[in-house]
C-alpha cells in the first residue's frame, strides 16, 4: 500500500468514528445566535449573562446561576487587591448567605448610577466637546449588578454587606487606553465602583467584584482589582451546571434549547452573513464535548493533515509527534471539509496552554479555504516559481517581491534598494491581518529583534521571530529578499483580499501574476 493509499484510509477510519459523527452532527445544527448573526456580539452576550444571572428570569433556576458566578468569581479573587474580606470570599465560596437583588441591568452608564454629586466623577468618565458626561462604551458597565448578602460570621453575629458586581466583557475589543494606565478603562472604572459605593450602598461597608471576562489568553486587565475572567472558565463552573440543572428540574425546553444554543454558539465559527467572512474566534468548549474531540485529535488523518497544511505550527503543537507530510490534495480537501471542526479540536487541546494557544489562535483566525495556486515573473511564462510549480499565496506573495527587487535592480543598477523603499513601494496596509493589529510593514530586517511595533495592539513589544519560532516570517534562507540592503524579510499570511490588493499593487509595477486554475 502506498502513501497516498494510507491516508486515504486514515480518512475513512476517521469518518466512521462514533466520536466523528457526533461532533459533526452537533457543530453543524444552527442556534438562535446564528440564525440572528451575533455570534460574536458583545452586547448579545451580555445580555445573555444577564439573564442567566437574573435569579427573576425565566429560567425557573432562582439564584442559583448568580451563586455559582459568585463563588467561581470570589475562588479567582485570592489576593486582597480583589477581595480584601476573606470572611465574605469564604461565604461566597460556600454558598452559606441570603442574596438579595436590588439591580441587575447591562449597559449601564456611570453617570446614570450617580446620585447628586456628579463633580466627583469628573477624573473617570469621559467628558464630551460639550462638556457633557460621555455615555459610549468606554463609560458604561456591560452588566451592573448591586446585591446584598447576609450572613452569620464567627462570633454568630449577623453581617449583612452591600455587593456592587460590575463584569466588562472583552470578546474582540482590548481594553480601552490600556496604553496609559491614568486613563484606562479598568482603571477608572475601579474608581468610579468606589465613588458610588458611597452614594448608593445602603450599608456602612461595600465590598465591589470587579470582573473582566475574556477568551483564554487575552491581555489580563489593567487595574490589579478585576479578577479575570475567562469564558472557559465561565462554561464550566456556571453555564454547564446550570445547563444541567435545566434538564434535572424539568425546565421548558425553550429555555432548555436556548442554553444548549449557547454553549454551541460558543465554540462555532461566526459567519458574518457570508462564508467568506467566516470569524474563527473560539470563547469556550464543553467539558462534554471534550473526549470526542481528543479522539479526532490523535487521530492519524488529523494530525498528517495539519503537518500537512501548517507544518511550522505542527511542528510546534505536536513536538514529537510531528511528521513532515508532502502538500496532497486529498489532505487539503480533508481539512477543508472539516475546517469549523478541526479548528475546535485544535483550540479544545490547548485551551489551557498559554504557550502554545497563541500559535493555535493563528491557525484558527485562518480561513483556509481559498487554495488557488499562482506563477509570478516579469515576463510571461518565464516564472520565479520554484520547479515552475504554482505557488500558495503565501510563497506567491515572496514571489511578487523577489520579482519588484529583480526589476528595481535592473532599472537602478547604481541605486541601493533598503527596506525603507520596500516600504514605500508596498505601504503595510495592504494586508488587513497584520496593519494596525500586529505590525506596521511588511518587510523587517532581520538583522534586528523583531517585535510587535503597533502600540494599540495588546501583544505590544512582544519579541515574534525567533528561530525556534517563526512567526509569521519565513525563516529559511531561500527566502531572504535578493538585492536589497541587509537580511530583508516580508510577512506571510495573507487572506484573499489581502492577497488581491497585493496582486493589484504588483500589476501596477509590471509584475505578472496568474492563477494556476
Amino acid at each position: 500500500m502506498n502513501a497516498a493509499n494510507i491516508i486515504e484510509k486514515q480518512v475513512l477510519d476517521l469518518y466512521k468514528t462514533t466520536a466523528y459523527q457526533k461532533l459533526k452532527a452537533y457543530y453543524s445544527q444552527s442556534t438562535v445566535f446564528s440564525v440572528l448573526g451575533i455570534e460574536r456580539s458583545e452586547n448579545r452576550h451580555s445580555a445573555f449573562l444577564e439573564w442567566l444571572l437574573n435569579p427573576k428570569s425565566s429560567h425557573a433556576l432562582n439564584d442559583s446561576p448568580l451563586k455559582k458566578f459568585l463563588a467561581l468569581v470570589a475562588t479567582l479573587a485570592s489576593d486582597e487587591d480583589k477581595c480584601y474580606y476573606d470572611q465574605v470570599r469564604q461565604h461566597l465560596i460556600s454558598g452559606n448567605y441570603a442574596l438579595q437583588v436590588e439591580s441587575i441591568k447591562t449597559e449601564q452608564t456611570i453617570i446614570g448610577l450617580a446620585k447628586g454629586a456628579t463633580d466627583d466623577f469628573r477624573n473617570v468618565i469621559e467628558m464630551n466637546d460639550k462638556g457633557g458626561f460621555k455615555k459610549d462604551a468606554n463609560n458604561r458597565f456591560d452588566i451592573w449588578m448591586l446585591l446584598t448578602i447576609t450572613f452569620t460570621d464567627n462570633n454568630d453575629q449577623e453581617q449583612q454587606w452591600c455587593l456592587p458586581v460590575v463584569v466588562e466583557n472583552k470578546i474582540y475589543s482590548t481594553e480601552g487606553n490600556a496604553n496609559d494606565r491614568e486613563k484606562a478603562q479598568t482603571v477608572r472604572y475601579h474608581r468610579a465602583v468606589n465613588i458610588l459605593k458611597n452614594q448608593i450602598c445602603p450599608t456602612n461597608y461595600c465590598q465591589p467584584l470587579l470582573v473582566f471576562l475574556t477568551p483564554s489568553g487575552a491581555k489580563p486587565p489593567t487595574h490589579a482589582a478585576f479578577i479575570h475572567l475567562t469564558y472557559q472558565d465561565l462554561l464550566d463552573h456556571v453555564i454547564q451546571p446550570c445547563a444541567i440543572l435545566s434538564s434535572l428540574h424539568g425546565t421548558s425546553e425553550d429555555v432548555i434549547a436556548l442554553m444548549d444554543g449557547y454553549v454551541r454558539n460558543l465554540s462555532c465559527p461566526s459567519n458574518n452573513g457570508e462564508e467568506s467572512s467566516k470569524d474563527y474566534t473560539i470563547l469556550a468548549i464543553a467539558e462534554t464535548e471534550s473526549k470526542d474531540l481528543n479522539t479526532i485529535f490523535e487521530s492519524q488523518a488529523f494530525q498528517k493533515a495539519l503537518c500537512a497544511i501548517y507544518p511550522k505550527e505542527a511542528q510546534t503543537l505536536l513536538g514529537d509527534n510531528y511528521q513532515a507530510e508532502e502538500p496532497y490534495s486529498l489532505l487539503e480537501q480533508f481539512w477543508n471539509t472539516n475546517e469549523d471542526l478541526f479548528k475546535i479540536v485544535l483550540f479544545n487541546q490547548f485551551k489551557s496552554d498559554d504557550d502554545h494557544l497563541m500559535c493555535v489562535n493563528r491557525i484558527i483566525k485562518v480561513n483556509n479555504r481559498d487554495n488557488t495556486r499562482y506563477f509570478v515573473g516579469l515576463e510571461q511564462g518565464k516564472w520565479f516559481n520554484a520547479n515552475n510549480r504554482p505557488a500558495s499565496k503565501s510563497e506567491a506573495s515572496f514571489l511578487i517581491f523577489k520579482a519588484y527587487c529583480e526589476q528595481w535592480k535592473a532599472k537602478r543598477p547604481n541605486e541601493t534598494l533598503n527596506v525603507q523603499k520596500l516600504r514605500d513601494a508596498f505601504k503595510g496596509d495592504i494586508n488587513s491581518y497584520y496593519y494596525n493589529r500586529f505590525l506596521k510593514h511588511l518587510f523587517y530586517n532581520f538583522e534586528e529583534e523583531i517585535r510587535v511595533d503597533v502600540k494599540e495592539s495588546k501583544h505590544f513589544g512582544n519579541v515574534i521571530c525567533s528561530e525556534s519560532d517563526a512567526w509569521d516570517f519565513y525563516w529559511d534562507d531561500d527566502h531572504v529578499l535578493s538585492n536589497v540592503e541587509g537580511e530583508v524579510r516580508s510577512v506571510k499570511m495573507w487572506r484573499k483580499n489581502d492577497f488581491d490588493k497585493l496582486v493589484k499593487k504588483a500589476h501596477e509595477y509590471g509584475i505578472i501574476v496568474e492563477s494556476a486554475e
